[in-house]
């Protein structure tokens, strides 16, 4: 390739041979073609150049991109060079301690001396266990690296693929994600409830905290829309005042659902589906045992009313932009009052079911006294308890009525 300099001389040369010979017939072409090759020069050095700079781009957005990528790792992983190092050298100390006492007190019962071969078995023995905790250490430290290669920048994994990436048992990996948790080698992990996988950012484990949550919601609402089809069915046989009371209290738990779903706390929303189970579970068992509505004026005119009220009061709370000292300290009263209400709700269902099992045991109590006059069960009036007649054939088995003997009523055969 010609440089810019030598087609410059060659041009002015062709320029200078036209005008001595007088001849300017081929000095266009001459011109043009010179001209092409300049340009053609000038492009490919500017595609090298741009090529050039578009590998210094890429290379630059790589060193980026892993300069980002070891900054992330930081803020998820601690180094386990530490509990490494450790635990090799309590393993390594461990291992000498133990050799060289147990061996010595090995040597000393060969040579039938137990009494002085006992002191050093002592600490033999704690020399293994040292070396014991060593190795456990190394292991947890290496096993922890392995954890790390696999899950790398990911926002969460399954215990089952760790488990197959370590060729493990999954309770060994939920046992090490623990104690690495414990540590603070995962800076930020969490396993989820069901201990099925490990969340590694404050983030994850949020978003999945809320997915819970509205899990938990969903299926409150499921459950509802099922009960709320079971008492419109049962409405026909009920008092207009009964279905007055249920009416009003649909509309109270629609306030209170409607309250959940506008508060993005997760500790709020679990006070506030707490609320809302028991409180339909009350008006379930209302919609079941018309009875169970004469106790029921309390919770209509004063608590549920006090309920709406206050998370009326704490949406406005919590939505306001600036959250200063009054405000928080006024939504802590709140949760506090709703715990209380919590309690006294539930208090409230537990005395419904205290009626009913007071119910059912005096349903026991006479089944039993009327199996027991028949002479099913032992009992005071049962012919099991009962002392022979005289004269009774010895080995003879009482006869049992199913029964009940009427006042005026002729015997049965049979009965004495």
């Amino acid at each position: 390739m010609a440089s810019s300099n030598s087609i410059g001389d060659q041009l002015n040369d062709a320029i200078q041979n036209a005008i001595s010979s007088n001849d300017f017939s081929t000095l266009p072409s001459t011109i043009e073609r010179y001209t092409g090759i300049a340009a053609e020069n000038i492009a490919k050095g500017l595609a090298q150049a741009q090529s050039g700079l578009q590998r210094a781009q890429q290379e630059y957005t790589k060193e980026r991109l892993r300069i980002q990528q070891r900054q992330t790792m930081k803020t998820l992983y601690a180094s386990a060079n530490s509990i490494k190092a450790g635990g090799a050298m309590l393993a390594i100390i461990g291992s000498l301690l133990g050799i060289s006492f147990i061996g010595a007190g090995a040597i000393l019962l060969a040579m039938q001396a137990p009494l002085l071969s006992m002191p050093l078995l002592i600490p033999g023995i704690a020399g293994a266990a040292l070396a014991g905790f060593g190795i456990k250490r190394f292991k947890l430290a290496r096993a922890f690296e392995q954890y790390r290669d696999a899950i790398a920048l990911r926002t969460f994994c399954t215990i089952d693929e760790l488990a197959a990436r370590t060729s493990s048992r999954p309770s060994s990996v939920v046992r090490n994600l623990k104690a690495m948790v414990r540590k603070g080698l995962f800076k930020q992990a969490a396993l989820d409830d069901d201990e099925t996988m490990i969340i590694m950012t404050h983030e994850a484990y949020q978003q999945y905290r809320q997915a819970q949550a509205e899990a938990q919601r969903r299926h409150a609402r499921q459950a509802a829309s099922q009960s709320a089809r079971s008492v419109n069915a049962n409405q026909q046989e009920l008092t207009p005042e009964i279905k007055s009371l249920l009416s009003r209290g649909e509309t109270y738990i629609a306030q209170i659902r409607a309250s959940n779903d506008a508060i993005p706390g997760p500790e709020i929303s679990q006070k506030i589906d707490q609320i809302e189970q028991t409180v339909r579970t009350i008006f379930q068992r209302a919609a079941e045992q018309p009875e169970v509505a004469d106790d029921l004026d309390r919770l209509m005119d004063y608590y549920l009313p006090t309920t709406v009220k206050l998370l009326d009061a704490y949406r406005d709370f919590d939505s306001q932009p600036v959250q200063s000292q009054n405000v928080v300290k006024s939504k802590q009263e709140i949760e506090a009052a709703l715990d209380t209400l919590n309690i006294a709700f539930q208090n409230l269902l537990d005395s419904i079911f205290r009626d009913m099992a007071w119910d059912v045991s005096s349903d026991i109590t006479v089944l039993h006294a009327v199996l027991a006059q028949e002479g099913l069960v032992d009992g005071p009036l049962s012919a099991h308890s009962q002392p022979e007649q005289p004269g009774s054939q010895s080995g003879a088995q009482p006869e049992l009525h199913l029964y009940p003997q009427q006042p005026g009523q002729p015997q049965r055969p049979g009965q004495s």
